[in-house]
């Protein structure tokens, strides 16, 4: 993945920084084509490894007298008005990147440079005359940047595996990360599979020098929840507006753009809300044969006009790529949902950088199924989007000695689950969720898929502008609920799309209250015949699940090469000998679901996942 890496000694010299330097650039190095850019002193060393679509130009850049060395990994969007305040200041631009546009803004406005930024980044300032290091991100830490202060040193690097790279650190698994990846399919807060490494959190400003390092927060999501009583008309046209501000921002430069279309709302907003000027865009997807996403994203393209891509999603491709999505997601995420990692280079053909709908749904309440408010406790209402596996079940999965400690884990972060919000009083329960899903869900389980993708290509997200999201936070949830003012801002903007179904519910947008309510009725009974018939014939469901783009439910049961790469890896002893699970139950969770009793599917892809994790991460020395 494109990213960037560090080492900054606290002692005057260190020599270990020219020899531990490319090692880590080349840790993050995965591909051919990927680019490294490196800069050594007494006392730090910096590096860039990129594809050389955002700010190609060669860095880090200094200032007049060399004082100053930046890197950026990212891009910052729509300054130009501060960019003339600052000339009028008498400063001068030669480069005309975003990287030159921040190194003058720092010398202008201090560490107060990050709150005039808008857009995706890491940025590194180092101070080679006060021996300082700065370090910050953007309000969604949308690219992740991992840090250890070890043995006299800061070191940090976009993947995990660069820091590794140092011999000296020694490498002890976090139990509190292996509680949270099992109990809830990702890591909580800033904590990663090791003791002593951890993520930067969004909207952060470290300071390191040879005295102490500290983080600050300069951002944090402010809920209007006493806003007027406006009509839902209001809120929609304003909202329409941001979207396509957004959109026009993030068509900047002169890259190729495609955009991941999908069945959902979110492709489909950003795909339609494109001007014609930047006309043809490529539109790629990708799923089961047939699946409803794909047959939906082909009429929204044909309604637009634009040339779409079909990559077909096959039960057997996780063979072929699981292993390399756990080694660029430091394991962090469940293999099973690296789904468009094996698409990417191959669409690389047609763009390179791609317009993804990242926290779109999110943002408009794609958790509010219900009324939040009627919860009676935090527990149930972070219930409302929480999916963790119940303590008795875990009880089993786990040998007996590790389980005590799993336990012990697992009631820390369900009380850090339930404190999370309490230093943003928010009032309203809707937005305690969006808080929630944003800060942990949206940044340590879904970012992932943006990871996998920047390995191949960049990546924009419009849905992350951030006049966007201020907007949003004026929002009543009652107006999110089912997505209701999601979907009559797209009708609204784009009524010629209005007879597109939508993905989750098979309907187009205009279908009227009742006959969605109908449609929820007959989903929900051919639910139970399925759930029934599973029961009584242990094989296909009765009602072939082709919604979704995969049913990994089935593929693991039915599919002969991934049900033996499955079992071949699980039920290996250097698996079942490892000192975390209890063997007997592990094979009676395989037996369990390749007979048809039971989907477990989930589940098989964390312990698959984990394993992976372990084999390349800490039964190998580098």
């Amino acid at each position: 993945m494109s990213g960037l890496i560090g080492i900054i000694s606290k002692r005057n010299e260190n020599s270990n920084i020219k020899n531990l330097l490319p090692k880590m650039c080349k840790s993050i190095k995965h591909e051919e084509w990927h680019k490294i850019e490196s800069h050594s002193s007494k006392s730090a060393g910096l590096g860039r490894v990129h594809s050389g679509i955002f700010n190609p130009e060669p860095q880090p850049i200094f200032n007049e007298d060399k004082t100053l060395c930046l890197l950026m990994d990212g891009e910052i969007y729509d300054y130009e008005y501060l960019k003339q305040e600052l000339i009028h200041k008498g400063h001068r631009f030669y480069i005309g990147n975003d990287l030159e546009f921040i190194l003058h803004l720092y010398e202008e406005y201090g560490k107060g440079f990050v709150h005039k930024l808008n857009g995706s980044f890491n940025v590194i300032i180092w101070d080679e005359a006060l021996k300082k290091l700065i370090i910050a991100n953007d309000r969604y830490g949308i690219r992740p940047l991992y840090y250890s202060d070890h043995n006299g040193y800061l070191l940090f690097g976009s993947e995990v595996k660069s820091i590794l790279e140092d011999e000296t650190f020694e490498k002890i698994i976090d139990d509190r990360a292996v509680a949270d990846f099992f109990s809830f399919g990702y890591i909580l807060g800033n904590k990663t599979f090791f003791q002593g490494i951890e993520l930067l959190p969004p909207a952060s400003i470290m300071t390191y020098d040879s005295e102490r390092m500290s983080i600050e927060q300069y951002w944090d999501f402010d809920f209007k929840e006493n806003s007027d009583d406006l009509p839902e008309e209001y809120y929609i046209e304003k909202i329409s507006k941001l979207v396509l501000q957004a959109v026009e921002r993030q068509m900047k430069g002169h890259n190729r753009i495609g955009v991941p279309l999908s069945g959902g709302l979110d492709s489909r907003t950003i795909v339609a809300s494109i001007p014609k000027k930047y006309y043809p865009i490529h539109t790629f997807t990708f799923g089961k044969k047939d699946c409803d996403d794909v047959k939906f994203a082909k009429m929204i393209a044909d309604k637009l006009g634009l040339p779409q891509h079909f990559y077909e999603f096959k039960p057997d491709d996780l063979v072929s790529y699981a292993e390399k999505a756990v080694y660029l997601t430091d394991g962090m995420q469940n293999c099973i949902h690296a789904h468009r990692m094996q698409t990417y280079n191959e669409i690389r053909e047609f763009m390179d950088v791609a317009l993804i709908g990242w926290i779109g749904d999110t943002a408009m309440g794609d958790y509010l199924h219900g009324d939040p408010s009627q919860a009676r406790d935090k527990f149930e209402l972070f219930k409302l989007i929480i999916r963790f596996l119940p303590v008795d079940f875990l009880r089993n999965l786990f040998d007996e000695n590790y389980f005590k400690v799993f336990q012990k884990n697992f009631d820390l972060s369900m009380n850090y689950i339930m404190k999370i919000d309490e230093k943003a009083n928010i009032r309203l329960s809707g937005n305690r969720l969006m808080y929630y899903n944003f800060k942990e869900r949206q940044r340590r389980f879904i970012s992932m898929g943006l990871v996998l993708a920047r390995n191949s290509a960049e990546v924009r997200t419009p849905f992350s502008d951030y006049d966007y999201i201020d907007f949003i936070l004026k929002i009543p949830p009652k107006f999110k609920v089912g997505k209701h003012l999601y979907k009559k801002m797209i009708l609204s903007m784009f009524p010629d799309l209005a007879d597109c179904p939508y993905q989750a519910t098979g309907l187009p947008l205009n279908t009227p209250a009742y006959r969605q309510k109908a449609n929820y009725l007959n989903e929900l009974i051919k639910k139970i015949i399925n759930e029934y018939t599973l029961k009584i014939i242990k094989s296909k469901l009765f009602f072939e699940k082709n919604r979704n783009f995969h049913d990994y439910d089935n593929w693991m049961r039915n599919n002969d090469e991934l049900r033996e790469y499955i079992t071949g890896i699980l039920l290996d002893e250097r698996t079942i000998n490892r000192h975390y699970f209890n063997k007997k139950n592990i094979r009676e969770i395989l037996n369990m679901h390749m007979s048809g009793k039971k989907d477990y599917s989930e589940l098989i892809g964390r312990l698959l996942t984990f394993e992976l994790w372990n084999r390349l991460f800490i039964d190998t020395k580098s």
